[in-house]
């Protein structure tokens, strides 16, 4: 199977990946850029799977809604730990073939000693950064529920810190490489089961972060997405190849005219035609024209290309 390089950007309005440690306030940079981690991207892509094509999630809570050790889920899964569990997994889930799995196999319910199973995943994504300097909003909220109540004392409302970005466009980077798979790349019905998921890539991302409609992710949406399959090399430099409009690294408040630059893109895809199988790309409708442009350039430099939207 083909390694693949993913580029994809999406903007938001609101608070795209709060640190827990610091108020829940996006995770702004020196250079005032902010970041967003890979578990961010990998929760949006496993809460789209589940809610919409009814995934069954490793890395989720238990059958009854409360927080559970990775033992304890993968048991709930597969019935028991006996034998291959990562197998198992694999078979039964969408978030171990691509994201891979680590689970202790403990002795006894209560001893903390014992095995382990691992997998690194086949899909990775490095930390994303908006491309834009980022204003923080920090609002104060009132509730009308009181908190703890007090014997004698009056209760009054509550006031809270609530944390959101003027505007951000994030650029995420992802590589997929079929080899981590390991041994499990001579078991046909795993690689049937993990051709199965990666064909789901584009739509848990793209499809997943516009439907991602809760208090801290609303509104936010899909831009641009790109991704390079390779025949038997991956070269990790797809971000490189697209280049933004200088107008949208200060301040920006939207995309603006023409945000992208695919020039070094096509030239650099044309050069390595003979390594390329395939590009796929989607854009949002005010960047149609350009994506458009940037399909006919490619088809004519004869490189294979799907457009996805």
């Amino acid at each position: 199977m083909s390694k693949k390089e993913i580029l994809f950007y999406y903007e938001s309005r609101q608070n795209p990946n709060g640190d827990p440690g610091f108020e829940n306030q996006p995770r702004l940079m020196p250079d005032e850029t902010i970041m967003v981690t890979d578990v961010r991207i990998k929760r949006t892509m496993r809460d789209y799977a589940k809610t919409k094509h009814n995934q069954t999630l490793f890395v989720d809570y238990g059958e009854d809604g409360s927080a559970v050790k990775a033992d304890q889920r993968a048991q709930e899964i597969l019935g028991n730990l006996k034998g291959d569990v990562i197998g198992g997994l694999l078979e039964k889930t969408f978030d171990v073939p691509l994201f891979g799995a680590l689970v202790p196999i403990r002795k006894k319910a209560e001893e903390s000693d014992g095995s382990s199973e691992k997998l690194t995943g086949a899909l990775q994504f490095g930390i994303s950064r908006s491309v834009n300097q980022v204003s923080i909003i920090n609002p104060t909220i009132s509730g009308r529920f009181v908190g703890k109540e007090k014997a004698g004392e009056k209760q009054y409302s509550t006031f809270g810190k609530f944390y959101s970005v003027e505007y951000a466009l994030i650029k995420v980077h992802g590589g997929l490489n079929p080899q981590n798979l390991g041994k499990y790349a001579d078991n046909k019905s795993i690689m049937n089961r993990f051709t199965e998921k990666t064909n789901m890539i584009f739509d848990c991302m793209w499809n997943g972060t516009n439907e991602l409609v809760t208090r801290s992710k609303f509104p936010q949406r899909s831009v641009l997405y790109i991704d390079v399959s390779y025949k038997d090399t991956i070269y990790n430099d797809l971000p490189n190849l697209v280049k933004e409009n200088e107008t949208l690294k200060g301040m920006a408040k939207d995309l603006g005219k023409s945000p992208f630059d695919f020039s070094i893109l096509i030239d650099t895809l044309s050069k390595r035609k003979t390594s390329v199988d395939k590009v796929r790309v989607c854009g949002a409708s005010e960047i149609e024209k350009d994506v458009d442009h940037l399909v006919s350039a490619l088809k004519s430099k004869g490189i294979s290309v799907e457009k996805l939207c």
